[in-house]
C-alpha cells in the first residue's frame, strides 16, 4: 500500500474519490448536484436526526499549506454561514499538521464539529489502507501503488519493455477510461487477440498501453515488440501468462508481406488464439490495415475482422471528450491567464464538439512550451487555427522556429523511421553536413546544442538501463508533416538517405514508394545514388544487413543488372561473414544467380556458410528457393541439399508451432483423447509444409519433425482452451458522477 500525494488525479477526480472514500467511511451515499456554483458543497447527506451534512474537497497541492488555510477561511467560511449545515466535513490533498487542523477547526466552528472531520493527505491514506477495493476502483491511484509499480516492472520480459511500462505509468495521469476501454478489453479477453485500428492521433497507442497494463497487473509478462514478430517467438512460453504488444504491426512488416512472406504474423496470431495464457495487442492505421487485408491473403483467411476494434472519435461521448480535454488542461502547467481563455463564452465546448477533435491535437494546444510566442490574449486564435487545420500545428515551429541545421536533424530522424541511437544520429548528422550540397546551410551548427533545443519539442531523448540513449520523434504526426512537406523534394530525401546508412531508413524509402510519396523512378534513383556512394567507399562502415536491404529495394524498383555498384554490393554480401542469413539475403543472391551476376558455385559457398542460420519460415523458404535456383550439377549441391533438408527437419522438430497451425489439426479431432487422430492430422500438415518448401522428403522426415512434439499435451490444451469459458470481466469504477460538461468545467 502506498502513501499517495494524489497528484495523478485532477481536482474533479479527487472530489469523486473523496466522496467514494469518506462516504464508505460514514456508511452513507453522498448526493452530488447539477452544474452551478457548489456553494461550498461537493457532496451531501442527511444524518439520522435530519441535519444536513456537507462535504467540501480541495485539491490544491501546489498551494503552500498556510496559503491553503487562509484561502479556505476567506472563500469557504462565507458559504458556510449561508448554508448553516449541521455538520461540515473538509477533505484536502495537502498534508496537515496538528496545528493546521486546530487552525481550521477554530476557523470553521461551529460547523466543523471535531478535528476528526478534517481529512488531510495522511488521513485519506489511512482510510484508503483499510479499503483496498476503493483503491482498485480509482485506476490512477491504484496504478501508482508501490506494489503495483514493482509488479509491473518485474513483469517486463526485456529492458526495453520495462522502459515502455514505466513510460505508460508516468503518463497515466492524462488517461481517461471510456467505453472504448471496456469494449476493446472485452474483445481481448474473449478472443485473446485485439487489433486496434483508427486514424492518426485518435489514441490507439494510449488505449493499447493501458490494456496491456491491465494484464500486467494480473500477473502477465509484458513484451513490447520493436520490429519483428520473431522477438515474441523467441520468448513464447506456452505455460506462462504473457501479454504481447506490437504497435503499428503493418509498418515495416507490411513490405515483407507484399513479397509473400506474410506467414509469421498470422501464424503467430493463430498460436496466441490457441493458448489461453496469451494475449496479443496490435495497432494499425485503418487505411494500412484495409490495404493489408486486400493484398495479404493470410490476413483475409485469418478472419481478423472479429479481432478488430476501430477507435473512432465519433464514437466518443461528448463527456468523454470533455474529460480528455479537462485532464490535459489540469496537468498541462498552463498559466491561469491561458486557461481563462478557454472559459470565455465556454470555448471548451467549441473544442469538444469540433470535427477535428482528437487527443493528439489536444496535447499540442495545451502544451505551454509551444506558446512562447503566443500571448494569452491570442491563445484562442491559436487554438481555433489549430483545430481548423491540424497540419499547421507543426508548420510554424518547423519553418519559423528552426534553422537549417535543426530541420536537418528532424528530417534525419523522420527518414530513419524508428528511434535511433544518439551516437548513430551524431555520425549521420556530420555525414550529412559533409555532403557538398549542404555547404550552404545556415544556423547553429553544433550537434549537441541542436539536440538540446529540439528535445521536448520535436524530439524525445529516451534513456533506459543497459541501453544506449535513443532519439525519437516527440510525436508520430511530425513524421506525417515532414514527409508530406518533403515528398516532392527528391534531392532532400536522397541526401538524408545518403547520410543515414541504416536498415530502418531503407524501410522508410520503401514506404515512401509504396505510399506514392516517391515515384518508382525516384526511389530507384535514390537506390542507385546510395549504392554508387557505398561502392566508392568500398562499403566501409556499413553492414551486410543494410546493403542487403538496399539491394532488395533496388530489385523491387526494377533496377538494371548492368549496374556495377549493384554488382559490387552483391560481392560484398557474399564476402560478409556475419548478418548474412536472412530471407532478403537469400533472395538477393538468388536474383544474382538468375541474372548471372555471380556463378552457381559462389551461391553454393554462400549457402554453405549461412543455411544453418535460417530459422524462420520466411528464411527457410527463401533459402530453399535459392537452392532450387542452383543447378543440381553444381559441385557441392547434392551434399548441401541433404544438409539443408536435415536443417529444415530439425527446425520443425525444435519449434513445430512456429511453422504449422497445430490448432488446425486438432480442430479435426472429434473426440477428447483421440491422440492417434491428432497425430495423423499433424502429419498431414507437416507434409503440406514440406510441399510448400518444395523439397523432397519421406515418411522418416515427417516422423522426425513430429518426434519431439507432445501431441497429447497439445490436444488436451486445445480442448481445454476451446471449451473453458473466460469468466473474467471488467467493470468501470462504481463511482457516482454527474454526466454534465459544465459541471466538470465549473470553476470553484
Amino acid at each position: 500500500m502506498s502513501d499517495y500525494d494524489f497528484r495523478p488525479l485532477n481536482d474533479k477526480e479527487f472530489e469523486i474519490f473523496c466522496i467514494d472514500l469518506i462516504g464508505d467511511n460514514e456508511g452513507k451515499r453522498f448526493d452530488r448536484f447539477k452544474p452551478g456554483k457548489d456553494g461550498g458543497v461537493d457532496g451531501r447527506f442527511f444524518a439520522s436526526n435530519g441535519t444536513e451534512v456537507v462535504l467540501q474537497c480541495k485539491h490544491w497541492l501546489n498551494t503552500p499549506t498556510k496559503q491553503l488555510i487562509n484561502r479556505l477561511i476567506k472563500e469557504e467560511r462565507p458559504k458556510l454561514d449561508k448554508l448553516k449545515p449541521g455538520r461540515y466535513i473538509l477533505a484536502v490533498s495537502n498534508p496537515l499538521s496538528r496545528a493546521d487542523k486546530k487552525a481550521l477547526h477554530r476557523a470553521f466552528a461551529p460547523y466543523l464539529l471535531t478535528e476528526d472531520d478534517i481529512f488531510g493527505q495522511e488521513n485519506l491514506n489511512d482510510l484508503l489502507k483499510q479499503r483496498p477495493i476503493i483503491e482498485r476502483r480509482h485506476y490512477k491511484l491504484w496504478l501508482h501503488t508501490t506494489s503495483v509499480l514493482a509488479h509491473i516492472l518485474n513483469n517486463a520480459i526485456f529492458g526495453r519493455s520495462e522502459f515502455s511500462l514505466s513510460e505508460i505509468v508516468e503518463s497515466s495521469s492524462r488517461y481517461v477510461i471510456t467505453d472504448n476501454h471496456a469494449a476493446a478489453l472485452n474483445i481481448l479477453q474473449t478472443l485473446g487477440i485485439l487489433i486496434i485500428t483508427g486514424e492518426p492521433g485518435v489514441g490507439k497507442t494510449t488505449l493499447a498501453n493501458h490494456l496491456c497494463l491491465h494484464y500486467v497487473t494480473e500477473g502477465y509478462q509484458y513484451l513490447k515488440i520493436d520490429d519483428d514478430i520473431r522477438e515474441a517467438e523467441s520468448v513464447f512460453d506456452s505455460n506462462t501468462k504473457q501479454i504481447i504488444y506490437f504497435d503499428d504491426f503493418l509498418g515495416s512488416n507490411y513490405l515483407d508481406a507484399l513479397r509473400g512472406h506474410e506467414g509469421s504474423i498470422t501464424l503467430f496470431m493463430r498460436r496466441v488464439a490457441a493458448n489461453r495464457n496469451k494475449r496479443l495487442v496490435l495497432t494499425s492505421r485503418s487505411t494500412i490495415l484495409n490495404q493489408g487485408k486486400q493484398l495479404i491473403a493470410s490476413l483475409e483467411h485469418q478472419n481478423i475482422q472479429r479481432n478488430e476494434y476501430e477507435l473512432r472519435i465519433q464514437s466518443l461521448a461528448d463527456f468523454d471528450k470533455a474529460k480528455i480535454l479537462y485532464n490535459y488542461i489540469w496537468h498541462s502547467g498552463l498559466s491561469p491567464e491561458y486557461i481563462g481563455e478557454l472559459y470565455i463564452d465556454k470555448h471548451y465546448r467549441t473544442i469538444i464538439s469540433h470535427r477535428n477533435f482528437n487527443p493528439r491535437l489536444i496535447s499540442y494546444i495545451t502544451d505551454p512550451s509551444r506558446l512562447t510566442t503566443c500571448p494569452h490574449n491570442k491563445y484562442w486564435d491559436y487554438i481555433a487555427a489549430s483545430l481548423s487545420n491540424p497540419a499547421q500545428v507543426w508548420e510554424n515551429p518547423f519553418t519559423a522556429q528552426q534553422d537549417d541545421f535543426g530541420r536537418a536533424i528532424i528530417l534525419l530522424v523522420v527518414l530513419n523511421g524508428h528511434p535511433i541511437p544518439e551516437n548513430i544520429l551524431a555520425d549521420t548528422y556530420h555525414r550529412y553536413l559533409g555532403l557538398p550540397e549542404n555547404t550552404v546551410l545556415h544556423g547553429r551548427h553544433d550537434y549537441l546544442s541542436n539536440i538540446k533545443l529540439l528535445t521536448g519539442s520535436f524530439l524525445n531523448r529516451l534513456l533506459s538501463p543497459h541501453l544506449p540513449a535513443m532519439i525519437n520523434l516527440f510525436n508520430p504526426s511530425i513524421a506525417d508533416y515532414v514527409l508530406t512537406r518533403y515528398s516532392g523534394d527528391v534531392n532532400a530525401v536522397k541526401l538524408g538517405m545518403l547520410a543515414l546508412k541504416t536498415w530502418h531508413s531503407v524501410l522508410t524509402l520503401r514506404n515512401l514508394k509504396r505510399d506514392g510519396r516517391l515515384s518508382p523512378a525516384a526511389a530507384l534513383s535514390i537506390c542507385e545514388t546510395i549504392l554508387a556512394n557505398l561502392a566508392h567507399q568500398n562499403f566501409a562502415h556499413t553492414t551486410a544487413l543494410y546493403v542487403t536491404s538496399l539491394c532488395m529495394t533496388y530489385i523491387m524498383c526494377g533496377g538494371s543488372i548492368n549496374n556495377t555498384a549493384m554488382q559490387a554490393a552483391v560481392l560484398f554480401i557474399l564476402a560478409s561473414d556475419s548478418e548474412v542469413a536472412s530471407d532478403e539475403s537469400f533472395d538477393v543472391i538468388r536474383w544474382a544467380v538468375r541474372e548471372r551476376i555471380i556463378s552457381p558455385g559462389q551461391a553454393i559457398d554462400f549457402l554453405e556458410a549461412s543455411f544453418e542460420d535460417a530459422a524462420s519460415e520466411e528464411e527457410i523458404g527463401s533459402m530453399v528457393s535459392l537452392l532450387l535456383t542452383i543447378p543440381e550439377s553444381t559441385i557441392g549441391h547434392p551434399t548441401l541439399a541433404k544438409k539443408a533438408k536435415n536443417h529444415i527437419v530439425e527446425s520443425l522438430a525444435e519449434n513445430l508451432e512456429s511453422f504449422i497451425a497445430t490448432d488446425s489439426a486438432f480442430s479435426r479431432v472429434d473426440d477428447y483423447g483421440d491422440y492417434d487422430k491428432a497425430n495423423d492430422e499433424l502429419m498431414k500438415l507437416v507434409e503440406e509444409k514440406f510441399d510448400e518448401f518444395g523439397i523432397p522428403y519421406d515418411s522418416a522426415d515427417v516422423f522426425r519433425a513430429l518426434e519431439d512434439y507432445d501431441v497429447a499435451d497439445g490436444l488436451d490444451s486445445y480442448f481445454k482452451n476451446s471449451f473453458d469459458g473466460d469468466d473474467r470481466t471488467w467493470s468501470a469504477p462504481a463511482v457516482q458522477e454527474i454526466d454534465e460538461i459544465d459541471d466538470l468545467f465549473e470553476r470553484t
